[in-house]
């Protein structure tokens, strides 16, 4: 579908000026010693909201309205669980966050299964794609990412190598790999807000305009420049020159693949999905913690992560998706 200019405008308001708008109140969790993850989570949801906003306020036909005003409704109580979290007591607003999360999550698939097929066709929520094909490309990258985390454990050496090695005997990776299964469905939505943003959405929106590698790579820039706020605030504020320029690296490298995905399995948006989830997720089976906040980055782990990445999915620039240039 054709993408107007206030369309576009009500998404970029949505995805990028609030979250910006959240860093006052980032600083000042972090300056008293919060925790500051309720703001990413809530931060995931924006940019699928900035898209059906968008479609609602433009009144197009068919919306599967049901399904949009669902996480218009979860991604702002979200905003306010946040911002509330910085003045009142937190715990109880992770929680809350936690539970709103689950709830919405399980409605929508129950709203999404009902739905008229045309409707999800329409919006790119088709439930349906290459089942092979998908899993092919779900192996691949479960492969690279874990070569990528033993890789970078290898070059620290000493104990920290003997430790990890020594993790993967125990039985804990294993189980949470299994978990993670069951807990895809009930909490699919923040990843989904991603990747509704920027694969279905925005990818599109720019391909038309700059061509289908410039149009992609773009994406890649805009989505690692979105993490802005959590690299200064919640990822690495110690070292947040060097988590930005990281980040833009990851997003730029894996939207290349992620986009890939997603035409290589008929613009599938449940392939990008899972990838995301897997993404965040996984660091629970690859490290043990849920934990990414705090991090010290060094400028070797940089080059190292680029090198990386770059090899396992810049690549894919050469596959058949990205040769046409309308």
């Amino acid at each position: 579908m054709k993408t107007s200019k206030r369309e576009l405008t009500v998404f970029a308001v949505c995805a990028y000026a609030v979250p910006f708008l959240m860093m006052p109140l980032l600083y000042l969790c972090l300056h008293n010693g919060q925790d500051t993850s309720i703001f990413a989570n809530a931060q995931m949801f924006y940019p699928a909201a900035g898209v059906m906003l968008a479609f609602l306020l433009a009144k197009r036909q068919d919306t599967p309205k049901r399904f949009y005003i669902l996480y218009l409704v979860a991604a702002a109580v979200m905003l306010a669980a946040s911002v509330l979290s910085a003045v009142m007591p937190q715990a109880a607003w992770l929680g809350i966050a936690n539970l709103v999360i689950i709830i919405a999550s399980v409605l929508g698939w129950i709203f999404l299964l009902t739905e008229k097929k045309e409707k999800r066709e329409t919006y790119g929520l088709r439930l349906h794609g290459k089942a092979l094909t998908a899993l092919g490309i779900c192996v691949y990258f479960l492969a690279v990412k874990t070569a990528m985390v033993f890789l970078s454990m290898a070059m620290q050496g000493g104990d920290s190598w003997a430790e990890y090695l020594a993790y993967w005997r125990t039985s804990a990776p294993w189980v949470m790999a299994v978990v993670l299964v069951p807990n895809f469905f009930l909490s699919f939505l923040p990843f989904f807000g991603e990747e509704y943003g920027w694969r279905y959405y925005l990818t599109p929106a720019l391909q038309n305009r700059l061509g289908a590698r410039r149009g992609a790579l773009a994406v890649g820039v805009l989505w690692g420049l979105w993490h802005l706020p959590l690299n200064l605030f919640f990822y690495s504020p110690e070292t947040s020159l060097q988590s930005i320029v990281s980040q833009l690296v990851v997003c730029v490298t894996m939207g290349v693949f992620f986009t890939f995905a997603y035409e290589k399995c008929g613009k599938n948006i449940w392939l990008p999905v899972l990838l995301h989830y897997l993404n965040n997720n996984m660091i629970l089976v690859w490290t043990g913690t849920a934990d990414i906040g705090n991090q010290v980055i060094s400028w070797t782990d940089v080059v190292l992560s680029a090198i990386m990445y770059g090899v396992a999915f810049l690549p894919f620039l050469a596959a058949k998706c990205y040769r046409r240039n309308q």
